[in-house]
C-alpha cells in the first residue's frame, strides 16, 4: 500500500524521479520520464537509462554515479536528456540515499529537473559578458593612455590637487582594466578557451616583483616576503594573476590592519605561497563557497567591500589547470590565510 502511494504520488510529478538500490542499480522511474523519453519500460529496462544520456555526458555521468553510491554521498550532475522527438534539454539530477536508524543506506532516491531555460539564459550572460569586455577594451585603453600623457606633462606642476586627481584616475583606470581582464577571463573559461603558456621560472623573483607592483598601488601598506628559492614550469603571467588577485584581496579586507605577510615554502613535491592579513576575516560558511563564481559574502560589510566575486574563480580554475590546489584558512575577526601550490619541476 505504501509503494502504490509513492507511485501515484511520484506519477502526479512534471520532475522525473527514479530510484536504485544499494549497489546503484535503477530500479523505477515515474511516469514523467517515460513520456519525456517516449521509451517503454521494457526499452529501458533492456539497454539502461543510460541510453537517453547525451554520449558526451554519460561517462563522466556514470563515474559520478559510481562515486556516489561507493562513498555514500550525495550525487549532483547536470546533463542533457534526450527527449522523444530527439532533441536533448539540460537536466539537474539530484539523488539521496535513504538510510535505515542504524545508518545503513536502504535505496537511493533521485530527481531529475529540466534547467534548460537557466543554461540559455547563462549563455545569453556569458555572450553578453564577452562582447561587453571587448568593446570596453578600447576606451579603457585610450583614457589610460591619456592619463599617462598628463602625468608626464605635469609631473612637476606645483598644483597638487591636480596631481593627486591624475593618480586617483589612473588608479581607478588600473581597476577597471583588472575587472575588464577577470571578465574575458570568465568567458574563456566557459568556452575552455583559456590556454597556459609555461615557462620555467623562479617563483620567489615572480613573488618580489608582484609585491613590489601592489606596494606601489598601496604605499600605506606593509608587505612582508620570505620564501625558498624554487624553480617551477607554469604560465608566469597567470600565477601572478593569482598572486595580484590575492594581495589586493588581503588589502580590500584588512582596513584596520596594514602588514600583510607572503611566504612561500617546499612540501610533498610542490611549492606553496600563502598569503596572510589580519583582516576581517571569513566565516566557515563561507570559505566552503569563496572560489565559487560569483559568490559574494552576504552580510553587514557587503556594501563596504564590493565586487563581483570572481578573482578567486578565475585563481582557483588556474591553479587547477597546474594540477594544484588552492585553499583559506579563516576566522571572523582575526584575518585570513590563502594558500595556493603547483608542482615544482620533476
Amino acid at each position: 500500500e505504501r509503494e502504490e502511494k509513492f507511485r501515484l504520488l511520484a506519477d502526479s510529478m512534471p520532475q522525473h524521479i527514479w530510484t536504485a538500490d544499494t549497489a546503484g542499480n535503477l530500479n523505477y522511474f515515474n511516469r514523467s520520464v517515460y513520456d519525456y523519453s517516449g521509451l517503454t519500460p521494457e526499452q529501458i529496462s533492456k539497454d539502461g537509462w543510460i541510453q537517453i544520456v547525451h554520449p558526451e555526458e554519460r561517462e563522466a555521468n556514470a563515474a559520478e554515479w559510481l562515486k556516489s553510491v561507493s562513498s555514500g554521498n550525495d550525487f549532483l550532475f547536470e546533463h542533457r536528456f534526450r527527449r522523444y522527438d530527439g532533441e536533448y534539454r539540460w537536466q539537474l539530477s539530484k539523488a539521496i540515499p535513504q538510510r535505515d536508524a542504524a545508518g545503513a543506506i536502504q535505496m537511493w532516491v533521485g530527481t531529475s529537473n529540466d534547467i534548460q531555460e537557466i543554461k540559455e539564459q547563462e549563455q545569453q550572460k556569458d555572450f553578453f559578458i564577452s562582447m561587453a569586455s571587448h568593446e570596453l577594451k578600447t576606451p579603457i585603453t585610450s583614457i589610460k593612455g591619456y592619463v599617462q600623457i598628463l602625468q608626464s606633462t605635469y609631473g612637476k606642476s606645483e598644483d597638487a590637487f591636480l596631481k593627486k586627481s591624475l593618480k586617483v584616475i589612473d588608479k581607478q583606470v588600473l581597476t577597471l582594466t583588472r575587472l575588464i581582464s577577470d571578465l574575458l577571463d570568465i568567458s574563456k573559461i566557459k568556452s575552455g578557451s583559456l590556454v597556459l603558456t609555461k615557462t620555467e621560472f623562479e617563483i620567489t623573483a615572480m613573488m618580489q616583483e608582484v609585491v613590489t607592483q601592489v606596494q606601489h598601488i598601496n604605499p600605506d601598506y606593509l608587505f612582508s616576503m620570505s620564501g625558498n628559492t624554487a624553480v617551477v614550469y607554469a604560465d608566469r603571467e597567470r600565477i601572478s594573476q593569482v598572486l595580484i588577485n590575492l594581495l589586493t584581496n588581503a588589502v580590500k579586507y584588512s582596513p584596520n590592519s596594514k602588514e600583510i605577510i607572503i611566504k612561500s615554502f617546499i612540501e610533498d613535491d610542490q611549492v606553496v605561497v600563502s598569503v596572510h592579513d589580519t583582516g576581517i576575516g571569513i566565516n566557515k560558511i563561507d570559505q566552503e563557497k569563496i572560489f565559487e563564481r560569483f559568490y559574494r559574502v552576504e552580510g553587514k560589510d557587503e556594501r563596504t567591500y564590493p565586487g563581483f566575486g570572481i578573482g578567486l574563480f578565475i585563481s582557483s580554475q588556474i591553479i587547477q589547470r597546474h594540477q594544484g590546489k588552492i585553499s583559506v584558512t579563516s576566522e571572523p575577526g582575526k584575518g585570513s590565510a590563502f594558500y595556493f601550490s603547483i608542482p615544482l619541476i620533476n
